[in-house]
C-alpha cells in the first residue's frame, strides 16, 4: 500500500466537501451510471462506520453511500500519489469489499454494492489495468469463471493542466482545485504560478476557496522544506498586485468579524476610561485620549481573536479530512485552546502526520 501524501491530504479536502464531490462525480462518472444514482441524496460515510482491518489505514479513501434504484450504493474512491505504481490498490478493494459483505451478514441485512473509483495523481500515467482479471494470464474461454470487478479510473496525469482551467467557467470550480492538484509536483516558482492562474480563472475569492488556497500553500511549504511565510512572500513577488489584493489581504478578511467585536468593545472600554480620566484633566481631552487607546486596543484584540479563530477553524478542518470525523472532545478542546502558536505547530504537524491520532494526543488533546 501507499503512504499517506500530503498531496492526499489536499485532493482529500477537495472531496470532503459535498458540493466539490457532486460536482467531481457529476463530470467524471459515466453517464449510463450517472443516469442510475440520485446524487442529491448523497452522504460521506464516516470511516468509523465501516468495519475495516484494525491496523492504521495507509491509504486515505473517501466512502460515499448513493441511492441505486433505491437501496444504498456504496461509492470507494481510493486516493492514490506515488513515484512508483502499486498493484496492492486492487487488494484494497477486495478487502473493502469483503468487509462491507461480511458487516452486512453478521446485522442480517441485504450486501451493499461497491463502485471502486481510483483517484490517481501520480507522477506518471497509470499504466494498470481497469479490470482485476487482466492481471492474470487467463484463457479468454475460461476468464468468466473468475472473481473480477471493473475500477472507474480517473488519471490526472493524462488531463492538461490548462484544459482544466478552461473547463472552470463551463463546468465548476472543482477543475480549478484539481489543477492546483496537478501543479503540486511541479518546481516552486512555477507552482505559485499556478496559483496566479487560479486566482486569474476563478475570480473573485470565496471563503471556501481562500481556504483551499491556504492548504494548499500549507502543504507545499511542508512538501518544500519552506517557512510558511517564505512561500507567502514568494507568491506575491510572481503575483502581484492582483494576488496582494485576493490572497495578501486573506487573514484580514478572514478576521473581520474579529476586528470588528474587537473595535466595539475597544471603543466602549475607551469612553469609559476616557471618562474617568475626564473628571481630572477634562472631559473633552479624557474622551479623545481613551478613544484613542479603546482603538488601538480594539485593533490589536480583533486581530489576535481573528488569529485564534482561525487557526482553530484549520486543524478542525484538518481533523475531520485526515480522521474522517471530529469527536466532540476534541472539538470542545480545540475551540477552548488560546494558545495560537500551538495550534499552528499542531496544523503542520497533522498534514505531514502518518498517525494524526497519535499526533494529536502527544499535543495533550482526547479523542474520546
Amino acid at each position: 500500500m501507499s503512504e499517506p501524501k500530503s498531496y492526499d491530504l489536499y485532493a482529500k479536502a477537495i472531496l470532503k466537501d459535498s458540493e466539490n464531490l457532486k460536482a467531481f462525480l457529476k463530470e467524471f462518472l459515466p453517464k449510463e451510471i450517472l443516469s442510475h444514482l440520485d446524487l442529491s441524496q448523497l452522504v460521506l460515510v464516516p470511516e468509523e462506520q465501516v468495519s475495516l482491518s484494525k491496523e492504521k489505514r495507509l491509504l486515505p479513501d473517501i466512502i460515499v453511500q448513493v441511492p441505486l434504484l433505491g437501496k444504498p450504493l456504496h461509492l470507494y474512491i481510493l486516493l492514490e500519489h506515488k513515484s512508483y505504481q502499486d498493484v496492492s490498490v486492487y487488494a484494497q478493494i477486495l478487502n473493502y469489499i469483503s468487509s462491507l459483505f461480511d458487516k452486512s451478514l453478521k446485522e442480517g441485512s441485504k450486501p451493499i454494492p461497491v463502485l471502486p473509483f481510483i483517484f490517481y495523481h501520480g507522477e506518471r500515467p497509470w499504466l494498470y489495468p481497469v479490470e482485476l482479471i487482466d492481471l492474470f494470464e487467463i484463457p479468454s474461454e475460461i476468464r468468466s469463471y473468475f472473481l473480477n470487478y471493473r475500477v472507474l479510473l480517473l488519471d490526472l496525469v493524462r488531463l492538461n493542466r490548462e484544459e482544466l482551467l478552461r473547463r472552470v467557467e463551463l463546468y465548476s470550480v472543482v477543475y480549478a482545485y484539481l489543477y492546483l492538484l496537478r501543479s503540486l509536483d511541479r518546481p516552486l516558482e512555477e507552482l505559485l504560478r499556478g496559483v496566479v492562474r487560479f486566482v486569474e480563472v476563478v475570480g473573485k475569492l470565496g471563503e471556501r476557496e481562500r481556504w483551499y488556497v491556504e492548504l494548499f500553500l500549507l502543504i507545499v511549504s511542508k512538501e518544500k522544506g519552506l517557512d510558511e511565510e517564505e512561500v507567502w512572500i514568494k507568491l506575491r513577488e510572481v503575483g502581484g498586485e492582483k494576488v496582494e489584493f485576493e490572497l495578501k489581504t486573506y487573514s484580514e478578511r478572514k478576521y473581520e468579524q474579529g476586528l470588528q467585536e474587537g473595535l466595539q468593545k475597544g471603543i466602549q472600554e475607551g469612553l469609559q476610561k476616557g471618562i474617568q480620566e475626564g473628571l481630572q484633566k477634562g472631559i473633552q481631552e479624557g474622551l479623545q485620549k481613551g478613544i484613542q487607546q479603546g482603538l488601538q486596543q480594539g485593533l490589536q484584540q480583533g486581530i489576535q481573536q481573528g488569529l485564534l479563530r482561525d487557526a482553530q477553524e484549520m486543524v478542525l478542518e484538518v481533523v475531520e479530512v485526515k480522521l474522517g470525523r471530529v469527536p466532540e472532545v476534541l472539538k470542545r478542546e480545540i475551540k477552548a485552546e488560546q494558545d495560537r502558536e500551538k495550534l499552528r505547530r499542531l496544523l503542520r504537524e497533522l498534514v505531514i502526520s502518518l498517525d494524526p491520532e497519535k499526533t494529536l494526543l502527544n499535543f495533550g488533546y482526547s479523542l474520546d
